[in-house]
């Protein structure tokens, strides 16, 4: 079964934390296309993973303040 992993909102205290997490996360990106990632909430992180890669997103994202549901 592949999920989908989404960010529904995120803790606007730890913006910064989170904009860093998402650059780290997702290969390829750099601070300022994290910011308008992270800045259109609601949006799909990633999809078609696996159970354990959602979980692992999930729990990353929720250390810094991230709303995560996965699908």
């Amino acid at each position: 079964m592949r999920l989908r992993v989404k960010m529904i909102k995120f803790d606007e205290k730890q913006k910064v934390a989170l904009i860093k997490e998402v650059k780290n996360l997702l290969e390829g990106y750099n601070l300022v296309q994290a910011k308008k990632f992270v800045e259109s909430v609601p949006t799909v992180v990633k999809a078609d993973v696996s159970k354990d890669e959602a979980d692992k997103l999930k729990e990353a994202l929720s250390k810094v303040g991230a709303v995560i549901e996965i699908e």
